[in-house]
């Protein structure tokens, strides 16, 4: 993936024209860090907007007991910062490179002087950080009201990127991650999908799930 192509994705940037999109590129630099790299801790400054153009990154935070809460894993094509990027205040969490990456970054001064001139682009982004709001606030709902399973395949469903147009999604999560962004044991998470295992709805693999069944996991979202 190209930092052009990357660039595209985004919302913020979607609707740049051509000539703005080679301009906005040319304000970018890019990174590779290895596995297990610290991109940035929870309250660090935030100075800029990262895309990721290959690797994973995943996104915590800790408790003052020291437990660790997994928000989320990003990939290729994704962005992350937005908030810090914006506000200019500190990180909401700490990124930890999962996979060894390269990156692309947009420092903040590089991007409000960017947008400054554009103000009409600005609706995009009070768009995502809507979208964003929204998800934060099922993501409380679903922590208060909702089992294990249907919480555990609701979070499924999402890492697919679930668009409907195939039954099948290979992911490459482990149990402890799953664990960990849903806040429970992983002894737990593995009884689950050992137990949806033995229904046929995926299959395990170390580090990794293949969902060979999406309308069952529907299934057991919408009976939750």
């Amino acid at each position: 993936m190209t930092p052009q192509d990357l660039l595209r994705l985004h919302p913020f940037f979607a609707a740049l024209s051509a000539l703005d999109a080679q301009e906005l590129s040319k304000r970018t630099r890019s990174r590779s860090l290895p596995a297990g790299h610290v991109l940035f801790q929870q309250g660090d400054a935030g100075d800029g907007l990262y895309g990721i153009l290959a690797g994973r990154v995943a996104f915590t935070v800790d408790s003052a007991a020291g437990k660790e809460l997994i928000l989320n894993v990003l990939g290729p094509g994704e962005f992350f910062g937005e908030i810090a990027l914006l506000d200019g205040k500190g990180r909401t969490a700490t990124a930890v490179v999962r996979d060894a990456c390269h990156l692309l970054f947009i420092a903040r001064q590089e991007f409000m002087a960017f947008f400054g001139d554009r103000p009409e682009a600005m609706s995009r982004i009070v768009e995502l950080l809507c979208a964003r709001l929204r998800r934060s606030t099922e993501y409380i709902a679903d922590t208060a009201f909702l089992d294990l399973s249907t919480r555990l395949a609701k979070q499924l469903v999402t890492l697919a990127h679930d668009d409907g147009s195939s039954p099948e999604a290979a992911l490459r999560i482990s149990h402890a991650e799953l664990a960990a962004m849903l806040g429970v044991s992983r002894e737990r998470v593995s009884m689950q999908l050992a137990a949806w295992s033995d229904k046929g709805i995926l299959d395990q693999g170390r580090g990794h799930l293949v969902v060979r069944d999406r309308q069952a996991l529907h299934h057991v979202i919408a009976n939750g």
